[in-house]
């Protein structure tokens, strides 16, 4: 029970943090832009990121499921163990 917890802080703390670096980077960018391969290459690296916080966020999704149906599973057993 005390991973659930653990990801349940941890995930929102990642998608924060990664939403704060990326807008310092835009608005950094924003004033100091010098050539246009420099944005381009920015903006593919910014959506790379978000593609993959997508990803880490469904990974984290089957996760918590997994967790979940193996708590209830184990719970189901001893509490079938109890009325035996």
């Amino acid at each position: 029970m005390h991973h659930i917890g653990f990801w349940i802080i941890l995930l929102p703390l990642v998608v924060v943090l990664v939403i704060i670096f990326i807008l310092g980077k835009l608005f950094h960018g924003a004033f100091s832009r010098s050539e246009p391969q420099e944005q381009v290459d920015e903006t593919r690296m910014i959506q790379e990121m978000f593609a993959s916080l997508n990803r880490l966020e469904e990974r984290m999704d089957v996760l918590e499921t997994l967790l979940y149906e193996q708590e209830g599973q184990s719970k189901g057993n001893r509490d079938a163990r109890k009325n035996a």
